[in-house]
């Protein structure tokens, strides 16, 4: 047991006070005395009082003086030791880190899953720990993720303290260690009543034995025992002319071999699949040779292991350099010149023939063969052939951002040669002030369709965003007018090359989340958003993320959403049209893989060594040093927290109080 304030022993002073009330307490002596002498009440009342009597045994004095001791200690504020409690000023620190939501296997004998994340073990404990917390303890909760956050600051609800803890998430950016230990430091340096928990699975990437403290370091372990992980340390495609060439780096960072598949997509498809085994600590190269053509590739890892966040990884066919272009005419100089001009890799190919054939097989209804290097964008010079509508072709021209210009049909002549071009990235620098073509096709706007530019009232050429792919229509043949003689039409033909670019799946590359990632932009865009699109993220139900903005316009410095997988960024004009987005691949911080490889974890301090137990000392702050308990469940029996009796002294003393009370009103007869 032990007194919290000597300064309540003043009151102490009412006790010598009441017993010198009883000694000056007036004592009348029963005496028979004539009637004749009752004028002489006043002399016989001052001669009958006897001062500085015997005390006698009352037991209204009893019960007055031990209101008073219980009332003393009271105010002295007493309390008794209890063991594995919180007091005093304890400061939580809980490792959100991506590490913690690997998977931990349950220990014998505790009431824990048999199979959960190490978040959710420290939620357990952590709410094990609150559960024994004094009446005069006080918790900072402080959170450890990408960045120092004090979620609490000295906190004596209990729920408000386990509501925080049960929100926790694990952050999979680069965990700052060093930052949140030394803000704990910091907390806790001029603080004689404070103490530090630290609830962490010890996988830290940061040295942190020179981290001083002032206060007693207790570590909760919640690292696992034989936790296994294998992860895709690397992984890349290289464009190879026809074909590419996949190479993936495996580490296994468990302490035994690690066998499993290894497989290989290819926007969504399945290309190849390989076996591969990893000894411990060690890491293996594969190398997928002849992979078609894709936008996105995925490598993925057949078997589970103990944390998925590194199971899977992505890779974006090359895009730089001059964009492909494959020409669809039967010849056309200017138009192939500007092409060049532009810096664009012309390819030109014959229509063909255009009549289907009633032989399903036959060369007429399959059309050539698609080209070896998918194009990045196609552009059609004239009628339009039959086989482009159909099977591999159709599907080829859904995907690729193209241009037509003419076609078969119907021809109006405009109602007035007066030629309006709208404001657009394809007309950007052009000024028309003579009709393109005498004539064009008759036929209904699509609905993604935009006017581009207008003879009279009659649209001559239109642009959009059909399924988030790119499209540009002529509705004339540049053979109709003097258009490609124009000095405009160079610049023309760059505007429209330059945007249906921009309509290509481009990858953004590979960022860890939370990151910060500077977006190029659609001129167009006036929203935007975070889309999960595969991976990790699509597992966990990621939601849509809005994008940032900045003076009612989109932020040019995007953050990189916080889980890791595929993530797509949509945008949408001003009118809601889909615009082309990006693809980026989101990581988790490399350090976090390393879940099977703990080194132990201690913090620097003032002399003091580090236990096995615990903290040492008696709670109240006045020891340094780091300790560490056991990786069971529940608070540290070393560990004593003060149980205040102010409250049941207090109480003790208003029940002798109301005795007191009942006996005084009895009178003399006790």
């Amino acid at each position: 047991m032990g007194i919290a304030s000597w300064s309540g022993l003043w009151f102490a002073l009412a006790i010598p006070l009441i017993i010198l009330m009883y000694l000056f307490k007036r004592k009348y002596v029963d005496t028979l005395v004539p009637s004749h002498m009752l004028w002489n009440r006043v002399l016989r009342n001052i001669e009958a009082n006897r001062p500085w009597q015997k005390l006698q045994n009352r037991l209204l004095l009893w019960l007055q003086l031990l209101a008073a001791a219980l009332l003393v200690l009271a105010l002295m504020t007493p309390f008794i030791w209890v063991k594995g409690g919180l007091s005093g000023h304890t400061v939580i620190v809980v490792d959100a880190s991506a590490s913690m939501s690997g998977q931990r296997k349950g220990e014998p004998g505790k009431d824990t899953p048999s199979s959960s994340t190490a978040l959710d073990r420290l939620k357990i404990k952590v709410h094990e720990y609150i559960d024994s917390m004094g009446a005069d303890g006080e918790v900072t909760l402080l959170k450890l993720g990408t960045e120092p956050e004090v979620l609490l600051t000295r906190e004596t609800d209990q729920k408000a303290i386990r509501d925080q803890v049960d929100k926790l998430e694990a952050k999979f950016g680069k965990a700052a260690y060093r930052e949140t230990m030394s803000l704990a430091a910091a907390m806790t340096q001029d603080d004689p009543d404070a103490s530090v928990l630290v609830f962490t699975d010890e996988q830290w990437s940061e040295r942190a034995d020179d981290i001083l403290f002032a206060a007693p370091v207790e570590i909760v372990s919640l690292k696992g025992e034989g936790t296994s992980n294998a992860a895709v340390e690397q992984f890349g495609i290289k464009n190879d002319g026809d074909h590419s060439t996949g190479v993936a780096v495996i580490r296994n960072y468990g302490a035994r071999p690690f066998e499993t598949g290894l497989n290989l997509f290819g926007d969504g498809q399945l290309l190849a699949s390989k076996s591969v085994k990893v000894e411990s600590g060690k890491a293996v190269t594969v190398t997928f040779d002849e992979l078609p053509a894709s936008d996105v590739y995925k490598i993925k890892l057949e078997r589970d292991d103990d944390y998925a966040a590194d199971n899977e990884a992505y890779a974006f066919r090359e895009k730089g350099g001059a964009p492909h272009v494959l020409l669809i005419s039967e010849g056309n100089l200017f138009l192939e010149k500007a092409l060049q001009l532009s810096g664009a890799r012309v390819t030109r190919m014959e229509p063909g023939t255009s009549a289907p054939s009633n032989e399903p097989d036959s060369e007429g209804d399959k059309g050539p063969a698609l080209p070896k290097d998918k194009p990045d964008m196609i552009i059609i010079d004239g009628i339009t052939p039959a086989y482009l509508k159909t099977g591999e072709w159709s599907r080829l021209i859904q995907e690729t951002p193209s241009w037509t210009l003419g076609g078969d049909g119907g021809k109006i002549q405009p109602d007035s040669g007066r030629t309006t071009v709208a404001n657009h990235p394809v007309t950007r620098y052009i000024s028309l002030n003579d009709p393109p073509a005498a004539a064009v096709l008759a036929g209904d706007m699509p609905s993604w369709g935009k006017p581009l530019m207008e003879i009279g009232s009659t649209p001559a050429a239109y642009a959009g965003t059909e399924n988030g792919v790119n499209r540009l229509v002529f509705l004339f043949a540049l053979s109709d007018g003097d258009l490609p003689l124009r000095p405009e039409f160079p610049v023309m033909v760059n505007n429209a090359v330059q945007w249906l670019q921009a309509g290509r799946t481009t990858g953004l590359g590979r960022m860890v989340a939370g990151a910060e990632l500077e977006m190029p932009f659609n001129v167009e865009a006036a929203q935007a958003s975070w889309v999960a699109a595969d991976g990790y993220a699509v597992d966990a139900g990621a939601a849509p993320i809005p994008a940032a903005a900045k003076d009612h316009s989109l932020a040019a410095v995007q953050t990189v959403p916080p889980l890791p997988g595929l993530w797509r960024f949509e945008m949408k004009g001003a009118d809601g049209r889909v615009l082309p987005g990006y693809n980026l691949e989101v990581i988790a911080h490399p350090s976090e893989s390393a879940i099977g490889q703990v080194k132990p974890l201690g913090f620097g301090g003032g002399g003091v060594g580090a236990s096995a137990g615990g903290a040492a000392g008696n709670g109240t702050g006045n020891s340094t040093g780091a300790g560490q308990s056991s990786g069971g469940v529940g608070p540290n029996p070393e560990r004593s927290a003060k149980y205040s009796l102010t409250y049941l002294a207090a109480l003790l003393a208003l029940i002798v109080i109301i005795v007191e009370w009942g006996v005084y009103q009895r009178g003399r007869s006790i």
